[in-house]
């Protein structure tokens, strides 16, 4: 599936375990321009450990978040993730009258783990070719079930898949388009979500390195519940950083310590790869990126720059924004959305 021409706007559809988050750019101006941003949280019980349980509850959610949006056409552009795909950096030598797909197809037997009658291939050529003819391509594998599950929970919401995309790679790209350094030496880019934690590390813009940690917001609630007592509408409040509460910042330094342990194994083979290129800097996007003290946690943890990614920082924002109030109170949770809807070709 692909977008074909180049459009006038394009919707990122971020489906995860505790919103569906929508944005709209508009690609005709000097800049993608952000024309319209939404969130809807998704019931509880549709999506448990990043599973979908219950389907018919997550397309009501998506079709109430898209009937809301007024969108001029349902063609959206989302993502998958998680056990089920595949995203590795491959280098291949030119064989004489080989074309690059039959390359990938024979490095695909080597490395994708899954059986590949089971799975949608794809790839990305990175770079110039070099003067011996290797070839650096990004290989990416699907199973066809899920691609077939997020299709047809789409076609149930009333809405069609322009495109799919990798989730950890719409992160990049909203990475790269909002932030020029992320494209020079080592960057981790880390996504706190609900459930997951998505570490990515790049190596000159580049996704070298894909880890999921077991840990999200809501193990943050799920402590702060259990030590404090607290209700579920005020563990809510200080989890997306509307609230305050004395004690968090240990949990907080707890859950970057898991974090930080992430990034160093991740980044850890290519110290041999890159002798004096460490890790230049960290980036925290998703919602977790929202909860009081846990960049300046991770920085400290980390001993290097680190900052909360803004989607927005080279994307313009319209005057009339639909969702202004959302954007201006958690901007990071969007930034998956809009690293979707910048796909235009």
């Amino acid at each position: 599936m692909g977008i074909f021409g180049r459009k006038k706007t394009t919707v990122g559809l971020d489906i995860g375990s505790a919103f569906v988050k929508l944005a709209e750019i508009d690609h005709l101006g000097d800049r993608p321009e952000l024309r319209r941003i939404m969130s809807r949280p998704i019931p509880p019980g549709a999506v448990v450990d990043g599973e979908v349980t219950n389907r018919e509850l997550l397309s009501d959610a998506v079709r109430a978040l898209l009937e809301a949006a007024a969108l001029q056409s349902r063609d959206v552009i989302t993502a998958l993730g998680g056990h089920d795909v595949f995203v590795k950096k491959v280098e291949l030598t030119r064989a004489p009258h080989v074309p690059v797909r039959d390359l990938i197809a024979r490095e695909a037997q080597r490395k994708v783990p899954f059986d590949l009658q089971s799975v949608h291939l794809d790839f990305q050529t990175l770079g110039p070719t070099p003067p011996d003819g290797s070839i650096e391509a990004l290989l990416v594998a699907a199973k066809k079930e899920r691609v077939q599950t997020r299709i047809s929970l789409l076609e149930d919401a009333g809405a069609a898949a322009a495109l799919l995309d990798v989730e950890a790679l719409a992160l990049c790209n909203a990475l790269c388009h909002n932030y020029r350094c992320a494209s020079e030496g080592v960057v981790a880019l880390v996504n706190l979500g609900y459930e997951v934690t998505n570490i990515v590390i790049l190596e000159e813009g580049i996704p070298a390195l894909i880890r999921d940690l077991p840990l999200g917001l809501r193990r943050f609630g799920e402590l702060l519940q259990r030590v404090h007592g607290l209700p579920v509408e005020l563990v809510e409040e200080v989890i997306q950083g509307r609230g305050d509460l004395q004690g968090l910042d240990r949990a907080v330094e707890t859950g970057a310590d898991v974090i930080a342990v992430g990034i160093e194994r991740a980044c850890a083979f290519l110290g041999s790869r890159r002798p004096g290129g460490g890790l230049g800097r960290v980036f925290l996007s998703g919602g977790g990126a929202c909860l009081a003290g846990v960049t300046e946690a991770l920085g400290h943890r980390m001993k290097v720059d680190t900052r909360v990614a803004n989607p927005c920082e080279r994307v313009a924002v319209a005057p009339g924004l639909r969702g202004r109030s959302a954007l201006s109170g958690a901007a990071p949770l969007f930034f998956q959305a809009i690293g979707l809807a910048l796909r235009n070709s």
